[in-house]
């Protein structure tokens, strides 16, 4: 790492040309937060370092992320005390011509997911054509990585045709791509995506009615197994008048998802292998209003299959005086496991400077196996801009559970942000 971090500055400050605009971006975070769940309670201190510098003459620009976290746990009546300093990133990436590279610790997501990476990414792109290696070692930042690998090699190929002479399809963006994870044995994906967009527009006496079409299909191909990691397809059409209506297929391993708090009571996650076959039709009832209506078949590794509902509405905010709320009501039957829920949530611009939210779920969960439960979580966030660079969070959330110890969270963060624009010779 420490030669990693020379050869990052030298290549900077050999690079660097006087004439060059050059920008310096970030922010500096301060993070408190304590929280009691059901199995144990944690008070947590964050430091947060996010340095950008760019120089759009040169094509150059480098980044750096740093977190230093001291958390304190009580679990089974024994507390853990830890500090934790971690440099998420640490890159510096150039053009020239055709090639762009990037070397360093940097995050990237593809068709395996988002993780961080130790290494190098090199791009070619020339007109409609483009290509990429990518080689590193894949690190697990904050419980937010699903690759298990000591490392990772990868080539890549992709091509955009448009104006293509198709009544239907006009637009065809195609990719396909290698990867190689090594630990203790060799793992080989085959990654694919296609997809494909157009236009229909239909002259009538009143007015123009322009609708559009969008297919996809990608997925990932373990060859070791011979089995499909991940598929997700489907055919999505948009009209001016009527909304956007899409059907689509996806198979996914969800381990170690990150949700959000509407993600994680809205509907219902397990761990293991799913597969979901969906329809999906949205209306704007204006230009700031939308219904929607989703409808679902759920297969599923452990557990049993089912089918799911969905119906919901949302009104953005536009102002002051008009707030934005959105409500969602989910029901979900596996056999004779049933679970309903009912999502709720409201902002609102206080003032020019302050900002607040608050959501609500109620969950039922009725079990063949266990006893039946009911969850009742509230969340409310407020946010306040102190100075155009300086502004303040804070977050409660309490979860009450039938079955479980219930649980809640109290956080603050305060964030000082900073772009200095140097123009002109140095």
């Amino acid at each position: 790492m420490k030669k990693l971090k020379l050869i990052i500055t030298c290549t900077m400050i050999i690079s660097y040309s006087p004439a060059a605009y050059s920008v310096i971006s970030g922010k500096l975070d301060t993070v408190l937060e304590t929280d009691q769940t059901a199995y144990y309670s944690r008070n947590r201190i964050e430091e947060q370092v996010d340095i950008n510098w760019s120089n759009n003459e040169n094509d150059m620009n480098a980044g750096f992320q740093f977190d230093l976290i001291h958390e304190e746990i009580e679990q089974r009546s024994q507390i853990n005390e830890q500090t934790d300093p971690q440099i998420n990133q640490l890159f510096f990436s150039h053009k020239a011509a055709d090639i762009k590279y990037t070397l360093g610790r940097f995050n990237r997501a593809d068709l395996l997911g988002f993780y961080t990476l130790d290494g190098v990414v090199v791009k070619y792109s020339h007109q409609n054509w483009g290509t990429g290696f990518h080689a590193g070692k894949p690190l697990q930042i904050e419980n937010y990585n699903i690759i298990d690998a000591g490392r990772i090699y990868g080539a890549d190929i992709n091509h955009h045709a448009n104006n293509i002479g198709s009544s239907i399809v006009q637009n065809i963006d195609s990719y396909l791509g290698w990867q190689q994870l090594q630990e203790d044995t060799k793992q080989n994906y085959i990654h694919w995506s296609f997809s494909g967009d157009g236009e229909l527009e239909h002259n009538n006496s009143e007015q123009n009615e322009l609708n559009q079409v969008k297919m996809f299909f990608n997925g990932s191909y373990l060859a070791e197994n011979k089995s499909a990691e991940s598929i997700n397809a489907g055919i999505q059409a948009n009209s001016e008048d009527l909304g956007m209506a899409r059907i689509a297929y996806t198979s996914w391993n969800p381990e170690q998802a990150k949700l959000s708090f509407k993600e994680r009571f809205y509907s219902v996650y397990a761990n293991g292998k799913q597969s979901f076959l969906q329809a999906d039709f949205f209306h704007n009832h204006k230009w700031n209003q939308q219904y929607y209506l989703r409808g679902r078949k759920v297969w599923r590794e452990f557990g049993d299959n089912g089918y799911g509902a969905t119906a919901g509405f949302e009104r953005r905010a536009t102002s002051n005086k008009s707030p934005g709320w959105q409500t969602q009501w989910d029901s979900l039957v596996l056999k004779e496991d049933v679970i309903h829920s009912l999502y709720l949530g409201f902002n609102k611009n206080l003032s020019a400077t302050l900002r607040g939210q608050l959501n609500t779920a109620l969950q039922y969960i009725k079990n063949e196996s266990l006893e039946d439960n009911r969850v009742v979580a509230l969340e409310a966030v407020a946010q306040q801009m102190l100075r155009s660079n300086m502004f303040i969070d804070f977050n409660a959330r309490y979860i009450y559970n039938d079955n479980l110890k219930n649980e809640y969270r109290i956080g603050f963060r305060f964030s000082y942000r900073f772009d200095d624009r140097i123009r002109g010779r140095q």
